[in-house]
């Protein structure tokens, strides 16, 4: 809770860089020291791993000590006072994180052979193609799409990026503002620009949480857990790109964004059916 390393959350609001009214917190991206390490890092085994997936867990431990050489693994596991969490949802926690793209799991093994695709395995995540998993919701059928921010919605240390949704508000859908926005719109700052088609209002941005009674509730997200959201989405992106598996809505996004581009969309149609002018390409494109 106190340290402010590369290595922290975008929002993650540490005891020695506080997000509030004085202050916009941590807004630099947050460095995987496992993935810095599968960029020519000579040849480590590498294993980005928890108990969210004990056989893959205790599987990438053996592999790495049997490893003729230099073996990484970084496991993830929560603070339970210091990130808001009950004492035994640490296996949760670790399955949430995971699934959000927070920590994606993997194991980069080099005599699996001489390319990525041949020594990167991304086994054990969840919708594995695409860029958010879809998790049942319990006691239903229905499936909901569980971002970074739905992740930062369960652990008390990012409380102060999300509060409830006043009645009545008129707020984007992150799932339709993540269609407008790019890394390099991150980069380049466009997203403070209100002309801009990737301009992030402050809290004028929601998604949909469980409630903790078998409903729903509606809250405002802070520009940083939105940018979260799409740092997250980028560095997960490369991983699957390394992986050798192609994305459809990263060719959506791009195909929804060039359309914008030629004309075809104006900035209102962009902003507020972002989502669903995603899954129309799509649809086009597997037909």
């Amino acid at each position: 809770g106190g340290q402010n390393s590369d290595s922290s959350p975008m929002p993650g609001g540490g005891d020695m860089n506080q997000f509030g009214a004085m202050t916009q917190g941590k807004l630099t991206e947050k460095k995987g020291v496992a993935e810095t390490f599968l960029g020519g890092h000579g040849s480590p085994f590498v294993a980005q791993v928890s108990l969210a997936n004990a056989p893959k867990f205790f599987k990438a431990l053996l592999d790495g000590i049997d490893y003729r050489g230099t073996a990484f693994f970084q496991c993830y596991t929560t603070c339970q006072p210091e990130h808001g969490v009950g004492d035994d949802m640490s296996t949760v926690q670790a399955s949430r994180a995971r699934d959000s793209r927070g920590m994606p799991e993997f194991v980069f093994d080099p005599q699996a052979g001489e390319s990525y695709q041949d020594a990167l395995d991304l086994k054990g995540n969840p919708s594995l193609s695409r860029d958010w998993a879809e998790v049942k919701v319990p006691g239903t059928k229905e499936k909901r799409r569980f971002t970074i921010a739905h992740w930062a919605a369960t652990e008390a240390r990012f409380r102060r990026h999300l509060k409830p949704a006043a009645e009545g508000a008129e707020l984007l859908e992150l799932e339709d503002l993540l269609v407008c926005i790019t890394q390099d719109d991150v980069i380049h700052r466009r997203f403070l620009d209100p002309e801009h088609r990737s301009f992030i209002p402050d809290f004028g941005v929601s998604i949909e949480v469980a409630d903790g009674k078998g409903g729903y509730k509606r809250m405002a997200l802070s520009r940083q857990l939105v940018l979260f959201c799409v740092e997250r989405r980028r560095a997960w992106r490369m991983l699957q790109s390394k992986a050798g598996l192609a994305n459809p809505d990263y060719a959506a996004q791009r195909a929804v964004l060039a359309r914008f581009a030629a004309g075809d969309l104006s900035i209102s149609e962009l902003r507020g059916q972002g989502s669903a002018l995603q899954e129309e390409e799509l649809k086009a494109a597997s037909a």
